[in-house]
């Protein structure tokens, strides 16, 4: 068997029957997973059972992030040489045509995650959908420099390689679905979208998508990023200010030699770049080792040059300010700094293999 379609529902109604019968005469196999649905939901679940098709049952709802990965184990522990899971949602916005080109796309793709996307056929897209999508797709290609035309879609390919991964992804609910795009990254994974057709029903009122909420978690890591940054600026800046301004006074006097401020630069430098790495290593990437640290220590070797050059240069030939000669050096090293930190050097390692 080379795939098993996974469908996580929540107080399901006829939609997930007919889908089930869909993939039943399709030749398709499923497993389908009850998010702790009421008891008016159970002849829902017994028709898929008349079906074949198992069933794994949450005693109370968890959320989708749970569900799927109650049934990414459950699939993984049954069919130990499956080469691939699809996702699909219970209430009819999949179709079997768009199963199958996600299907046909994972063989293509052997090691990447396959979404179906939608949202192409713009003119018919409600208004709340177009808006929010757009919206943080764009702050998604911010974060992470990957384009995705639909963040949000419940079919996925998922390689079975892959699982252990998505075991350890957090988030119980809906987030758990963009945790794993925002992962792909690190893994090392590659994202192949397919477009799909497009099904809404009632107008998607009914669906789960906060554009503001998701845009915020995607941005969480350059938030914390920043504030990281904020405050190593704060130590650098109060540190630079005191050699260039208390202390080199005091051994030079008040004719400072130009180069005081590189040597300001760089003392300042050395302190807050070790508080700098604790951050970034402990609450922003949260991976720290002998590698990480070399790596960094590389590249701060490589900002400080470039920052006291550069503070350097500006302040002997414009003779600026010396805080502002280090602010203009230090707006454009600070994005350096973040996507050589995020792309090389705190880039998590995959655990399971390629």
């Amino acid at each position: 068997m080379d795939f098993i379609i996974l469908i996580p529902a929540y107080e399901p109604d006829e939609k997930l029957t007919a889908f089930a019968a869909g993939l039943k005469e399709s030749g398709l196999e499923a497993l389908i997973v009850d998010d702790g649905s009421s008891e008016k939901c159970r002849p829902v679940f017994e028709s898929c059972e008349a079906l074949g098709y198992k069933v794994v049952r949450h005693e109370k709802n968890m959320g989708k992030g749970a569900a799927l990965r109650t049934g990414m184990k459950a699939i993984a522990e049954a069919y130990p040489d499956l080469r691939w899971i699809i996702t699909a949602d219970s209430d009819g916005q999949h179709t079997l045509e768009s199963l199958k080109k996600v299907a046909a796309a994972c063989v293509e793709n052997p090691e990447a995650l396959v979404i179906g996307g939608r949202f192409r056929d713009s003119y018919s897209i409600p208004l709340r959908s177009r808006i929010g999508n757009s919206f943080t797709r764009g702050v998604f290609k911010l974060a992470t420099g990957m384009s995705i035309h639909d963040t949000q879609t419940g079919l996925r390919g998922i390689p079975a390689s892959s699982v252990p991964d998505m075991l350890q992804l957090k988030g119980d609910r809906y987030e758990y679905e963009m945790n794993m795009l925002l992962a792909l990254k690190g893994w090392g994974m590659k994202c192949v979208e397919v477009p799909i057709e497009t099904v809404y029903i009632d107008k998607n009122a009914s669906s789960h998508f906060h554009p503001i909420k998701d845009s915020l978690r995607i941005l969480k890591q350059i938030f914390k990023f920043i504030s990281a940054s904020v405050i190593s600026f704060i130590v650098d800046y109060l540190l630079y200010a005191l050699m260039l301004y208390v202390l080199c006074p005091l051994i030079w006097g008040t004719e400072l030699p130009s180069f005081a401020v590189p040597v300001s630069y760089f003392g300042a430098r050395v302190v807050s770049g070790v508080v700098n790495y604790f951050l970034n290593s402990r609450m922003v990437f949260r991976s720290a080792g002998a590698r990480q640290a070399f790596g960094y220590a590389v590249l701060w070797v490589v900002v400080l040059g470039l920052g006291m050059l550069g503070s350097f240069l500006i302040k002997d030939l414009l003779g600026w300010h010396g805080i502002v000669c280090k602010i203009l050096v230090d707006l454009p090293l600070f994005l350096l700094s973040y996507f050589t930190q995020r792309e090389l050097i705190f880039k998590k390692r995959r655990t399971s293999p390629k």
